[in-house]
């Protein structure tokens, strides 16, 4: 009798208890599973040195998981090309496919990111495929389109929010006008830096003690400028390179080339485009545009 008692008081009190809720798994962007050919992905977990070097550690593994299947694509042109097997390329052009690979893998660059609910922050880094097929002389079969970045979720700045920032004095927070809108809470363009036909980078600085609004500022855009003048000076650089490496002289459109090399050296022009201040952790965002 006790036991018949005892179920029924079990079988009571599960029915009362309350349904348990589960959570919904996260809905990451396809891209972080699923990369082309010559994108990377790479991660990094929250930092407490704060989003720039975050979102550094990611890039750089990005463009460490690039380099692998960049390296696989470059072969794959050589093995069609020269109708050989892919043992008999690697011991003939070994060294070529390796000095291309690396080549390359430096003019990647971040084409978008993304903070999980545990603010991971993912990267995707990308080549641009045109280019890359036009200096390999790779045909149409091999242009294959890539996946198409997914819409973002986006909501309008608002002043309000900065204004109840205690970053800095009211007078200095009203000079803050960001004009993109925000995605996760940051500027659209934090994520992705090129902008329909603007060639962008993002300089971002810590507030640091004793340092005026305007040295944060300075020191923002110095690294906004110094990443996109590297970028450009790189892409330059390594079409020669490249070039020299695929016909292994110096003649003909390689010594033409050897002159807009030396322009590299020259200071690009750049826009201030927008600038973004975090009310919560006041570091400064700056976006770098080239004319």
């Amino acid at each position: 009798m006790y036991k018949v008692f005892l179920l029924i008081l079990i079988y009571f009190f599960a029915g009362c208890a309350p349904a348990v809720q589960v959570k919904p798994s996260e809905q990451l962007p396809k891209w972080v599973d699923s990369p082309d050919a010559l994108r990377g992905v790479g991660s990094s977990e929250v930092n407490f040195q704060g989003v720039y070097t975050q979102r550094l550690a990611a890039v750089n593994k990005a463009k460490s998981d690039l380099a692998h299947s960049l390296k696989s694509y470059i072969t794959s042109v050589y093995n069609s090309s020269e109708k050989i097997n892919e043992d008999k390329i690697l011991n003939k052009n070994h060294n070529k496919i390796t000095a291309l690979s690396e080549i390359f893998l430096n003019e990647s660059y971040q084409v978008d990111a993304y903070f999980d609910e545990n603010r991971k922050l993912y990267v995707l880094v990308e080549l641009s495929k045109p280019r890359l097929n036009n200096l390999l002389g790779i045909k149409s079969e091999y242009a294959k389109t890539m996946q198409t970045l997914p819409k973002l979720n986006t909501r309008a700045f608002d002043k309000d929010e900065l204004m109840q920032s205690r970053c800095y004095p009211q007078n200095i927070l009203k000079t803050i006008d960001t004009k993109a809108d925000l995605y996760q809470n940051k500027p659209v363009w934090f994520f992705r830096p090129n902008q329909n036909t603007y060639q962008g980078s993002v300089g971002i600085a810590e507030k640091e003690s004793l340092k005026s609004y305007e040295e944060q500022k300075k020191v923002a855009t110095i690294l906004a400028k110094s990443a996109l003048s590297k970028r450009k000076k790189t892409q330059i650089a390594s079409e020669h390179e490249a070039l020299e490496i695929l016909h292994n002289d110096t003649s003909g459109e390689i010594f033409e080339t050897s002159s807009i090399v030396r322009s590299a050296n020259r200071s690009q022009p750049t826009t201030v485009k927008d600038i973004w201040l975090d009310p919560q952790s006041c570091e400064l965002y700056v976006w770098i545009v080239n004319n």
